[in-house]
């Protein structure tokens, strides 16, 4: 008992010194359900199911699974955590509780001959920015190719920023909806990895986070909570969260955030894991700050592991 004790400690302690300025803790008192497994990593999570218990978990539990060197076996397909020379690569970060921020969908050989055809059209020349990007949001993938990233915005937009070693800073953007369409079905069909709108987070019926990173010590922790009052409080902050161009770095495949709302829908939310308040969804990122609070310090006391006894 001392020894978990001490475990909550530290998740307290790391949360506020890791964060971005999270205020003194105040107690919360919900009907909150907690479940704890440890020392149970995501890499132990893996050997279970590779010795075949997989059939005695949950649909959901079986939808991704790590393998070796930080690859992820996701729904229909293996992700890898580096991109693979000569070939199309597709960033992802499915919403889900994962080792690595991101990872690449590399596509077979029926879909890498269309995409490497099509890569190769696009213009070679420069094309001028031009503010063709404004007030479009980013897929939530990307497209590694030849030693370059391009990041995918809404419309079917391409763009890649670049240093020229005689022309200094570089921009790229060219209009490729043809493309983009492509890659966005094949993604919703091997990945499921649909575009959501924060905004139809309405009710919510019941919050499962699930944690496991640096702040954990690597062991996994699940907690509910099912409080009327709190979820009401998550929905009004999820539905009104604001777009943030060019993602967050805050450990967001540590947490995962499950939402079952009342029509029956699930959302998963990659939450920050320290005291920035953002979240995303499959790669599009959203800042739920509460105003005047600036961090989420509350939404962690909501799911803090200090009433463990």
């Amino acid at each position: 008992m001392q020894r978990m004790i001490g475990m909550v400690s530290l998740i307290v302690s790391i949360l506020v010194l890791t964060g971005c300025g999270a205020g003194e803790p105040r107690t919360a008192e919900n009907n909150a359900e907690l479940t704890m497994t440890a020392p149970d990593s995501i890499e132990n999570k893996s050997s279970k199911r590779a010795e075949g218990n997989a059939e005695s978990e949950s649909q959901d539990e079986t939808d991704y699974v790590m393998l070796g060197q930080n690859n992820l076996d996701y729904k229909m397909a293996v992700l890898s955590e580096q991109p693979e020379a000569d070939k199309v690569c597709i960033r992802v970060e499915p919403s889900v509780l994962r080792e690595s921020l991101f990872y690449y969908y590399i596509p077979g050989e029926e879909d890498q001959e269309w995409l490497q055809k099509y890569m190769n059209s696009l213009p070679a020349e420069e094309k001028a920015y031009e503010g063709m990007l404004k007030d479009r949001k980013e897929t939530g993938w990307r497209i590694h190719w030849q030693d370059k990233e391009f990041q995918v915005f809404e419309g079917g937009f391409l763009y890649y920023f670049y240093t020229d070693e005689t022309m200094g800073e570089r921009e790229y953007c060219v209009e490729a909806p043809k493309l983009c369409d492509y890659i966005q079905i094949m993604l919703q069909e091997k990945l499921s990895y649909d575009k959501f709108d924060p905004a139809d987070i309405q009710t919510i019926v019941s919050a499962k986070l699930e944690v496991c990173g640096h702040i954990t010590n690597g062991e996994y922790f699940s907690k509910t909570i099912t409080d009327e009052e709190i979820l009401g409080k998550l929905a009004e902050w999820f539905c009104n969260a604001e777009y943030i161009y060019g993602g967050a770095a805050c450990a967001n495949q540590e947490a995962c955030l499950e939402l079952l709302l009342e029509n029956g829908e699930k959302v998963c939310l990659s939450v920050a894991a320290d005291s920035c308040s953002n979240f995303a969804i499959n790669g599009v990122y959203y800042d739920y700050r509460p105003e005047p609070v600036w961090d989420n310090s509350e939404f962690w006391e909501w799911f803090a592991w200090e009433n463990i006894s």
